[in-house]
């Protein structure tokens, strides 16, 4: 069959041609099939992320090794490009063979190259692979990895490997424009039909392609899908192309070698040597045998049935040749169709056994590697703690040690003006104070107690800072004063007389007049002038405020209260105690919730009480008014807070006493 290849990939700018030159190379020695290039994204180098990527290479190193992981070869091509000279301590990881060879093209030292599948080993070539190669050359070493890669897509690699504990950083050097094909060039992809292959590495591309083919007709596409073949290098893309509609997909290794491999096996497969028809020689053997059957007869004297017979079972024997050989071409052709047909069947089913196996493997492998990991990861921080404890320590050996004890008795006090007494201000006061002792201290474990203490200092100041100490001690002094607050049983007359006072102002006013004209004596120079003087003025100012002062005290005989309820004049001594007592425990039910922070059950208690102090108690008295006021400033605030749980600086603590004690247990 003539096959017609139609490649992919993106298409870089023209400055960068190592890839398209080798994969023209490749090719042209396959010869295996006619080539059509329909790259249907354009790959745009970041002129500035390049920049940066020197910068990050030529960088001293922090940790153990550092690293560069190219996602794919065209990241690896656009890097090498820009970059003049690989530093000799820097590794380079990449996803598999292809991208290994690419590499080592590109001026990469052989020993510098940590690829999947490189050296006989049984890695896939793809993020997975790479990552269990590094656990293993890496295993209890941190690095410093630099992933360069494209927009979108690789997101799970970083992760993992910020997981396993290395500082991951991440560089997208170039952008992906999608390129718009012409009506006439899908249009011609969908007349190739079953001679089209479509080598497809990725499943944007995949999704690029049909979503551009969709503007052909229904009819065409259904029957190109049908009939193309697609050539995946991993199984996410082999399963997009399937939700697609491809019925024919096939997974291959990654390079243009497994396309040429694949091209070359079908090609023989299809094509195969062509049966010769056997009927044109038969008939032409048959006939010479005829011929040389008949002798030279020179006697006229022979039977001519016998010529007859002879004639008739040449023509017998011809007619049954023709016949087997019939028979036996219609039962081949069957037999080929039958053998195809299976072999379809068994390919298919092969296929989905494969991708089940795949899938299984991959989850087995992922399992595996995420118990391994956890083990590592134990160990690695074990190590860590150990070596960073041994350089810092030599490092800052003549620095003054900060004590402990005054920082975690700074946080027991947090923790209890915090949880015990909901004091906000009080703990972050407490915790201001742990900060400021730990100002200047340089060891390690201490600064990452310092940063926790900032970090739970910041989400304690951003509560509110309700004193629910200074409302609680409010709050008693109610709850003290129950057994003496008036209540309208039992009110006195003084509640009218007070009233009286605060409306008739003259009263305070005169007062003060007369207390003026009684002690206040005119100068004189002479001493005749100090003899007491008759004045018309003062007699009735005095005149003035004796009858106000009687008739102040005739309204004090009579006191008139307003109630809503007229049964609560009628509660008796034992009635009235009880509601004090109803009063009291209510109000203590209050102060139970509001320091437990039960802000549901602190406003039941809140409304509860309010309703007993304005049913049964005057209201218009000072002492029953300043209770109320603090009942509603209590109900204002919100006591239902999610606390800080000071998780990071108990950690931290932790961790900075133990490297003390592990310091003094030392030789």
């Amino acid at each position: 069959m003539d096959w017609t290849l139609v490649v992919c990939k993106p298409k870089l700018p023209d400055g960068y041609s190592v890839q398209k030159s080798e994969l023209d190379e490749q090719l042209t020695l396959g010869n295996q099939a006619s080539v059509l290039n329909l790259p249907v994204f354009e790959l745009v180098p970041h002129t500035a992320k390049l920049t940066a990527l020197r910068d990050w290479m030529a960088a001293p190193r922090r940790r153990f090794q550092k690293m560069v992981v190219f996602v794919s070869p065209s990241a690896l091509e656009m890097a090498m490009t820009h970059v003049t000279e690989w530093p000799a301590d820097l590794m380079c990881g990449v996803m598999g063979r292809q991208s290994a060879r690419l590499a080592q093209r590109m001026g990469i030292p052989r020993d510098h190259i940590l690829a999947p599948s490189v050296d006989g080993g049984d890695d896939t070539e793809d993020s997975a692979g790479l990552l269990a190669l590094m656990c293993r050359h890496f295993a209890d070493k941190a690095l410093e990895v630099l992933v360069c890669k494209g927009p979108r897509g690789r997101v799970d690699f970083p992760q993992k490997l910020s997981e396993l504990g290395h500082d991951v950083d991440i560089l997208e050097i170039y952008d992906r424009l999608e390129i718009q094909q012409s009506s006439v060039r899908l249009a011609n992809l969908l007349t190739l039909g079953g001679r089209c292959v479509l080598w497809i590495t990725s499943s944007e591309t995949a999704e690029a392609l049909d979503r551009q083919m969709s503007q052909m007709p229904d009819h065409q596409l259904l029957g190109f899908k049908n009939s193309a073949t697609v050539l995946t290098t991993h199984n996410r893309i082999t399963r997009r192309c399937k939700e697609l509609g491809y019925a024919r997909v096939v997974e291959i290794p990654t390079g243009i070698q497994s396309v040429n491999l694949w091209l070359k096996t079908n090609t023989t497969a299809m094509t195969g040597s062509s049966m010769t028809n056997p009927v044109s020689s038969q008939s032409a053997n048959a006939t010479a045998y005829v011929a040389q059957s008949q002798p030279n007869i020179t006697q006229p004297a022979v039977n001519p049935w016998l010529v007859k017979l002879a004639f008739l079972l040449s023509l017998a024997s011809m007619a049954l040749v023709l016949l087997i050989s019939f028979a036996g071409k219609n039962q081949i052709e069957k037999t080929r169709l039958a053998f195809g047909e299976r072999i379809q069947k068994e390919s298919t089913t092969l296929d989905l056994v494969r991708e089940q196996m795949t899938q299984y493997d991959d989850l087995t492998r992922d399992l595996k590697t995420r118990f391994e990991l956890l083990e590592e990861a134990q160990k690695e921080e074990a190590s860590q703690r150990v070596s960073l404890e041994e350089v810092y320590n030599n490092l800052l050996a003549s620095k003054t040690e900060v004590s402990l004890s005054e920082v975690d008795q700074l946080i027991s006090i947090a923790k209890r003006q915090l949880y015990l007494l909901g004091n906000v201000n009080g703990a972050a006061v407490a915790l201001g104070q742990a900060i400021d002792l730990l100002e200047k201290a340089e060891k390690p474990s201490l600064m990452n107690l310092r940063t926790a203490l900032q970090t739970d200092l910041a989400a304690i100041k951003a509560l509110p800072s309700d004193d629910l100490l200074k409302l609680a001690i409010a709050l008693d002094s109610v709850i003290n004063s129950v057994e003496t607050m008036p209540s309208l049983a039992g009110a006195d007359a003084t509640t009218q007389t007070n009233l009286a006072k605060l409306n008739n102002p003259e009263r305070i006013e005169s007062e003060p007049a007369v207390a003026q004209d009684q002690t206040s004596t005119p100068t004189a120079g002479t001493a005749e002038s100090s003899a007491p003087q008759f004045s018309w003025a003062g007699a009735w100012s005095f005149v003035k405020t004796v009858a106000s002062t009687a008739w102040y005290d005739i309204q004090s005989l009579i006191e008139i209260t307003k109630v809503d309820t007229p049964d609560v004049l009628l509660l008796s001594s034992r009635q009235e105690a009880d509601v004090r007592n109803a009063l009291r425990l209510s109000l203590l039910n209050a102060r139970v919730t509001m320091l437990s922070r039960q802000g549901e059950l602190l406003k039941s208690d809140l409304n509860r009480s309010l309703t007993l102090i304005n049913t049964y108690f005057d209201t218009k008295n000072p002492q029953v008014e300043r209770a109320v006021s603090v009942l509603n400033d209590i109900n204002k605030i919100q006591v239902d807070l999610v606390l800080p749980e000071l998780k990071a600086t108990t950690s931290a603590y932790r961790l900075a006493v133990a490297g003390q004690q592990q310091k003094g247990s030392k030789p």
